[in-house]
């Protein structure tokens, strides 16, 4: 199975555990070391769901895998640059 994963929506408090329950979900079933987080339909995310994502990041690497953040509209790579001072995800850069 491929690794990868669609964020939709908002990660906020309310959503962040199920999502998180759903990444990690991706990355054990994942065959590839790869594992992408496609968030391309994500329209906002807080510090819960920066959080699911370094979470989801060191379970990935604990498992052989490296999680890798791709597609962020540039309203959430802004939000996830103001939590993510110490570059603890993997983000693709915007191709603009």
């Amino acid at each position: 199975m491929l690794g990868a994963c669609k964020a939709v929506g908002e990660i906020d408090l309310a959503t962040a555990p199920a999502f998180n329950l759903e990444l990690h979900e991706t990355i054990d079933a994942a065959d590839e070391a790869l594992v992408s987080v496609d968030c391309s339909a994500l329209t906002f995310v807080d510090l819960a769901g920066y959080h699911v994502l370094v979470n989801a990041t060191e379970y990935a690497a604990r498992r052989g895998h490296t999680l890798v953040v791709r597609n962020l509209s540039p309203t959430c790579a802004r939000l996830i640059g103001l939590y993510d001072w110490d570059h603890e995800l993997h983000i693709e850069p915007l191709p603009y």
